[in-house]
């Protein structure tokens, strides 16, 4: 698992500061009912920014009467399926998989969830592929006869794993595939149980921060321009991205690293009270600074990127915080 003294002094002040997210998971009981947000696992994005709104809700909780809280789940396909059988109020998942639920394809064939509702679009995540330097994995395609981690099942890292190494001429056959959460695999890999392991994520990252400050020396895999221009081509929801890896100064080769990427999405039910949405997006947007302030990778959001391309309905609640603050017609 995470283990911070392993890599506390090559970056102790982004390890401080995204500690602080986990504290809403974590809170002790309150006499005020409790909410959760749904999100990937606790060394991702999705956790990070899950734990930032929690943080800037609760502060007037009193007010509200209700508190809300982070909670890690194993990837998109059990976010998703959490909120809609409402086990959680809230979810944040990449917006792709998030489309495939709403329209009843993917893991949800033939069972549209046509009750999912948007609240804020958030951070961009990442398909980042994290490889040791001594299995001599230069690319995609040297993936071959490698061990690979690609993710739990339902999770988007593992289906865009695949789609990945499909289209860059891997097939699962020509690896040796293991599913464990992509929070484990920066430990698996510095143990040499794995080569490689493939993430969608935003950046900074601590999964990607402990596997590049261990003993064994790893790189970023850069994806092919040709495959980013074949995903991307006429695509709202898959766009280029880069990951930036200043961050990881661990890291064997500095320098963007380009990629694709897919935002994510907080989102909730048609039936979550418009009150309660409307103040989620409320307490998010009227502390806009202070919210970037809690990771780095929501440092570039502006308030127009969190109230646009959410692929589902807007849910009302949203809409109507929206229209006051002039984000939306």
């Amino acid at each position: 698992m995470i283990c911070p003294n392993r890599f506390k002094h090559a970056a102790l002040p982004l390890v401080s500061a995204m500690a602080l997210l986990l504290t809403p998971a974590t809170l002790p009981a309150f006499q005020q009912p409790s909410i959760v947000i749904s999100s990937g696992d606790t060394t991702s994005t999705n956790y990070a920014a899950s734990s930032a709104v929690a943080k800037l809700f609760n502060r007037k909780s009193a007010e509200y009467g209700l508190r809300v809280s982070a909670m890690p789940s194993q990837g998109a396909l059990v976010t998703i399926d959490n909120v809609v059988q409402g086990k959680t109020a809230f979810g944040i998942v990449q917006a792709d998989m998030l489309q495939r639920a709403a329209d009843g394809t993917g893991p949800w064939k033939g069972k549209p969830r046509k009750e999912l509702r948007a609240v804020l679009a958030l951070h961009a995540e990442a398909l980042t592929v994290v490889a040791a330097t001594d299995s001599e994995i230069r690319r995609i395609s040297d993936l071959k006869g490698k061990r690979v981690n690609i993710g739990a099942p339902g999770s988007s890292d593992n289906e865009y794993g695949t789609i990945l190494m499909e289209r860059s001429g891997v097939t699962l056959a020509d690896v040796t595939v293991s599913e464990h959460p992509s929070a484990l695999a920066a430990e698996l890999l510095q143990k040499d149980d794995i080569d490689a392991y493939i993430y969608t994520v935003g950046h900074p990252n601590l999964s990607v921060l402990e596997a590049s400050a261990g003993k064994r020396k790893v790189q970023l895999l850069p994806l092919d321009k040709t495959i980013i221009s074949q995903v991307t081509a006429g695509n709202q929801v898959i766009i280029p991205a880069t990951i930036p890896t200043n961050h990881y100064p661990g890291l064997e080769k500095q320098g963007e690293v380009s990629t694709i990427g897919v935002r994510a999405v907080l989102f909730t039910r048609a039936d979550t009270t418009d009150e309660t949405v409307y103040r989620l997006a409320k307490e998010v947007l009227a502390n806009f600074d202070l919210f970037k302030r809690q990771h780095p990778a929501l440092q570039d959001l502006s308030p127009r990127d969190v109230s646009n391309n959410m692929i589902v309905p807007l849910h009302p609640g949203a809409e109507r915080y929206f229209r006051e603050a002039g984000l939306a017609p």
